[in-house]
């Protein structure tokens, strides 16, 4: 129930900051690096924040947004699935079909706090904040952010041309590697867009490329859609305009930027994730819908992606450190600017600006941290990369604090902290070695998407980061444990799970299991896992585990570059909070934050 629906000219100001650990914050702090952080935690409140159960970005900022963990809004992990037949979704969005049609809506349940505000007449200002896309209808203005695809329906797949032969890892690669042939230096070739049906068969779109070489200038000239434009080597394009036609009356427009890495003695062609054009975009990713289009009339193209970083083509090689930090700043500077310009009309209300920054720099550069990571890169340029980005974000905390006045309350927090990621380890690997999880072919280990597994003697299964379900009887399809074996499986898991140790070093892998029936409470319990294993920083479950897959080992070495993380036990990676007044933090977790922000404009809340 809402109560003293008020109407007032408080103002709230909350910038989001993906990723800021508390044990980094702090250390800069009181060595002078982070002066607008220190200044707001002297006049105001500051304290570590818990986070959820998982601590995974996709399911803290759904808590941050409604005051609910995973079971009262239905967002568990970045990877779910369908106990009916075990088929995996991602946990950003559903795609149900009504009537013939796909519709697009985000999985998050619960009511977030701005909903609430909207009710009440007070304005809200929403950029980029996770699980709001499709945005919705709120009493103000909304960018949609985490969660929105990029043309193709993914999270963001880049794309890379090269005239080299294609090797093994290309063909695995997390991006599209196109092998391309020099004709008298001219290449003809295409971009790739959304499937379409085609005299009845589903095919790609398609939008045609013409590359012509000059390797004495090390120049390429590119031709996309009758527009010319050059590029030199170590370049990046600015965003070009591409359409894809999705039937005969209809097509799709996005943008996307090109860096040529070299030309010769082979072309190699790096092609951003096809973002949908702010100007034109096939769904909803602003509120209202033509927002998209006046910010970009303002600022120019920017990214709409909700992860605008991609990071595979870095952990694969195919750019380099320097280029990837290059569009770390792009990015960047794109949402500052966005968020100064939207500054200048802000009056009253509620305004919340998400920045990823922290994140994504933490996990491709932690490795220049970790010195027990037998991987850890050397080179010193990299060195204080991850302090020099919190220090920028002091630089934006900054610029948003000098316009404050005694009516407005500022907030800085962060969803979860982070660490080390040295080691993965495989649960499901584990748990088919301690006779849970069986196979059909015993030979044919190595499969994912929880293919493979005999469900007719299956008591447990891995999904997620860190996720166990138990294979039970009237929730999965082919469950076989009943209400009389739950218990003693749920006792054996949880006493083994404790017990597991690194077989290289004696090590404990794993803090805390937390088994669902002790944190949730919510309607939705049942579409989440029945155990959360909280592993120690250093380890966590494998990108096999994370797709229901296997491996022949139970723990491996982490050679990516992808070297830090925060998907460990919650207790070991908390966030922070900034307030720019004096309340009470003991106990503070992400799932207040809601309750707070709306006390701050007059409104209680009752929740069951």
């Amino acid at each position: 129930m809402i109560s003293n629906s008020l109407k007032n000219k408080n103002k709230v100001i909350i910038l989001g900051i993906d990723g800021m650990d508390p044990v980094i914050t702090e250390r800069l702090i009181n060595a002078g690096k982070l002066p607008n952080l220190s200044a707001l935690r002297n006049k105001g409140s500051y304290c570590r924040l818990a986070t959820t159960i998982p601590a995974e970005s996709v399911v803290a900022w759904a808590s941050f947004a409604t005051g609910l963990d995973a079971s009262g809004h239905g967002v568990f992990d970045f990877i779910m699935r369908n106990p009916q037949d075990y088929s995996l979704f991602l946990g950003l969005n559903e795609m149900p079909v009504i009537k013939g049609k796909t519709e697009i809506k985000p999985r998050i349940k619960g009511e977030s706090f701005w909903s609430i505000l909207s009710q009440n007449k007070v304005p809200c200002f929403v950029y980029f904040c996770p699980n709001t896309f499709p945005s919705e209808k709120i009493y103000g203005r909304m960018l949609s952010g985490m969660g929105t695809p990029d043309i193709l329906g993914n999270l963001g797949k880049f794309s890379f041309y090269t005239t080299k032969p294609l090797t093994k890892d290309d063909l695995e690669s997390r991006g599209r590697i196109v092998s391309v042939k020099d004709e008298s230096g001219v290449i003809t070739t295409q971009l790739y867009g959304p499937k379409v049906l085609s005299a009845g068969l589903e095919a790609e779109a398609r939008s045609g490329l013409k590359l012509i070489l000059n390797p004495a200038e090390d120049k390429l000239l590119v031709n996309l859609e009758g527009r010319s434009f050059s590029l030199s080597k170590d370049t990046w394009s600015n965003w070009q305009p591409v359409s894809f036609k999705t039937g005969p009356f209809s097509s799709v427009s996005g943008i996307v930027k090109f860096y040529l890495k070299s030309i010769k003695p082979e072309l190699e062609l790096y092609v951003t994730p096809i973002n949908f054009n702010p100007n034109k975009p096939p769904f909803p990713i602003s509120n209202p819908r033509g927002f998209s289009r006046k910010i970009s009339a303002k600022i120019g193209y920017y990214h709409t992606l909700g992860m605008p970083v991609e990071t595979w083509s870095l952990s694969e090689g195919r750019v380099s450190e320097k280029v990837f930090l290059q569009e770390v700043d792009n990015v960047l500077d794109e949402r500052r600017r966005i968020l100064r310009q939207e500054l200048k009309s802000y009056k009253s209300g509620l305004f919340f600006f998400y920045f990823d920054t922290l994140d994504v720099i933490q996990h491709m550069f932690w490795r220049y941290l970790d010195d027990r990571n037998q991987y850890m890169q050397s080179d010193l340029q990299y060195k204080d990369t991850v302090y020099k980005y919190y220090e920028q974000i002091d630089q934006v905390i900054g610029e948003v604090a000098k316009g404050l006045d005694d009516s407005t309350t500022m907030i800085v927090l962060s969803d979860h902290g982070f660490g080390p990621f040295r080691k993965s380890v495989h649960l499901n690997r584990w748990l088919l070695e301690q006779g849970y999880l069986f196979l059909k072919d015993k030979e044919n280990p190595n499969q994912q998407f929880l293919e493979g597994i005999d469900w007719s003697k299956t008591k447990a299964y891995a999904l997620g980061f860190g996720g166990i379900y138990l294979n039970k009887a009237g929730r999965e399809y082919y469950g076989i444990v009943d209400a009389a074996q739950e218990r003693q499986i749920k006792e054996e898991l949880l006493n083994r799970l404790l017990a597991m140790t690194d077989p290289a070093t004696g090590e404990k892998i794993v803090g805390n299991v937390y088994p669902a029936e002790l944190i949730y409470k919510g309607p939705y319990v049942n579409a989440g896992p029945d155990f959360f294993v909280g592993f120690k920083p250093g380890y966590r479950a494998s990108w096999q585990s994370a797709l229901g897959g296997l491996a022949n080992v139970l723990i491996e070495d982490n050679k990516k570059k992808w070297s830090g993380d925060h998907l460990f036990d919650p207790k070991e990676v908390p966030g922070v909070i900034f307030v720019s007044r004096k309340i009470k933090t003991d106990g503070f977790r992400i799932t207040d934050i809601a309750s707070v922000v709306l006390s701050l404009f007059g409104i209680q809340r009752t929740q069951e």
